[in-house]
């Protein structure tokens, strides 16, 4: 019988390579390839244990821990299915997301301690917290014990291993079903387009139950025999002393968090060298923030993806960086991206239309949701991502908008994420989003610390920048605009926000 190949053998084979190579480090805590290899074994046996079995769902609940690590290999070991939840989610919202997924276990990590779970889970494992209940068990009871369980299911490319949901920003989250195929594919394309070595070290900034948070540097990470290390906390000024600590070479964050590095009074000295590129993405990224990182002399990739295809879609390569700032760059190996019409014709070059995806990484399709499965992929395997983007004279990918962002002013279809570019420029402008209501637009600008501008002011400016049916009706002053957990723009709340 054929050896498995599922994703579940990854560690088991890295452990026979390299059984002393660091594979995560957690504070004071270090686990080798052959100590990780052992604790996911007995992780696997636990859950058997606990009644998981092929096809099962397996929740996880809390911040980044290696623990989360350990499940997730230990689950596929078993064919089961590793479902995170977004435990900063409205509390109805990950109610239904466990009810509907109907796990059987959930492993919660202290931070999501206070989070109910729905009478179908079982057991609650708990990872770094005192148990407290008659359900309840350890953590690290999962690894007592000294004889490593036989776990050996033979694995499809085709069977679900990750169930991880979309934002929930512009509806109820959907439950995203990701294959071993997806994920390895996943892997090999970001391969095919960054050179990662099995001396890599990466440090987990982003949330793993974000398709991003583990899909674009931790897994590829690991795939190599790289050390991943995993923050005890998220606050930048841990971050950037980790980057130098820990020598890391490769990188991956959203926005939000790689400014914040930029802002602390250590960045200009921090040593970076050892930093051979940094990935960003989840949100649209300011050119100028692209420029501070370039100016320290890191390699920084703006790239583009989304949980539906396992996530990675585009990426900006290094010799371009500056040469196509605010680009999303192009796709690698085995993933084909189109721009279509709303007729489903192609578009010309430099025309905005839905971007679209096929290849091994795009989901099985959505839980339990046949009709929104069908709505999103097509029957030629074409993934309709929702976001408007517009493909160049170089073949470069620029992701505009969402399509369903875009209004009409003057007979004029305007996609906010063009405004929010141009208005971006002025000097004294931080960060800035759009919203529409009818036939008018506001912009609503949080300014540079210390800078001043006038309604009026800005107004004139993007009356230099922009065509003159995209120039806002309006300018409104924030504090702050209202952000995802991953740092995406909340449009819909920007209106509230300002009443």
């Amino acid at each position: 019988m054929a050896a498995d190949r599922g994703v579940g053998s990854w560690i088991d084979h890295r452990a026979l390579i390299a059984p002393d190579q660091p594979a995560l480090l957690h504070g004071e805590t270090t686990r080798t390839y052959g100590e990780l290899a052992s604790r996911v074994r007995r992780v696997a046996g636990a859950l058997r244990d606990l009644g998981v079995a092929r096809g099962d769902r397996v929740a996880w609940l809390g911040d980044n821990h290696p623990a989360f690590v350990e499940v997730f290999f230990a689950a596929a070991k078993l064919a089961a299915v590793l479902a995170p939840v977004n435990h900063r989610l409205e509390p109805r919202a990950v109610d239904g997301l466990l009810d509907e997924y109907s796990a059987r276990v959930a492993v919660v990590e202290r931070e999501a301690m206070g989070v109910a779970l729905p009478r179908s889970v079982r057991t609650r494992v708990v990872v770094g917290a005192p148990t407290a209940t008659d359900r309840d068990v350890g953590y690290e009871q999962l690894t007592a014990g000294n004889a490593e369980p036989h776990v050996e299911e033979r694995i499809r490319f085709d069977e679900v291993c990750l169930l991880t949901h979309t934002s929930g920003t512009t509806g109820a989250p959907k439950g995203v079903m990701l294959t071993h195929g997806n994920v390895t594919w996943n892997v090999v394309n970001l391969l095919s387009l960054v050179d990662f070595r099995s001396d890599d070290v990466t440090v987990a900034i982003a949330p793993f139950f974000r398709t991003g948070g583990t899909g674009v540097n931790v897994l590829p990470v690991l795939f190599k025999g790289g050390t991943v290390v995993i923050p005890e906390t998220h606050e930048p000024a841990e971050i950037l002393r980790l980057l130098e600590e820990r020598r890391v070479t490769i990188g991956f964050g959203n926005p939000d968090l790689l400014d914040a590095l930029t802002r602390l009074d250590r960045w200009p000295t921090a040593d970076l060298a050892s930093i051979r590129c940094f990935i960003t993405g989840g949100a649209p990224v300011p050119d100028r923030l692209i420029r501070l990182y370039m100016d320290r002399a890191v390699p920084f990739f703006q790239g583009y993806g989304l949980s539906e295809a396992a996530p990675f879609v585009l990426l900006l390569d290094a010799p371009s960086a500056l040469r196509k700032v605010g680009s999303a760059g192009k796709p690698p190996l085995f993933v084909d991206v189109r721009t279509v019409r709303t007729d489903g014709a192609p578009c010309g070059p430099n025309e905005t239309g839905e971007l679209q995806v096929r290849g091994p990484n795009v989901m099985a399709g959505y839980w339990n949701r046949p009709d929104a499965t069908r709505s999103a992929v097509d029957e030629d395997g074409w993934l309709h991502t929702g976001d408007a983007a517009r493909v160049d004279d170089d073949g470069y990918f620029w992701i505009v908008d969402r399509v369903v962002d875009a209004y009409e002013i003057e007979g004029h279809v305007v996609y906010p994420g063009d405004v929010e570019r141009k208005v971006a420029e002025h000097a004294a402008v931080l960060e800035v989003g759009v919203a529409a209501d009818g036939g008018t637009a506001t912009a609503f600008v949080v300014l540079r610390a210390g800078a001043t501008v006038s309604e009026a002011e800005l107004l004139d400016f993007c009356g230099t920048v922009l065509p003159p049916h995209a120039v806002p009706s309006s300018i409104e002053f924030l504090d702050e605009l209202p952000r995802s957990s991953v740092g995406k723009l909340l449009r819909h709340e920007l209106t509230a926000v300002a009443s």
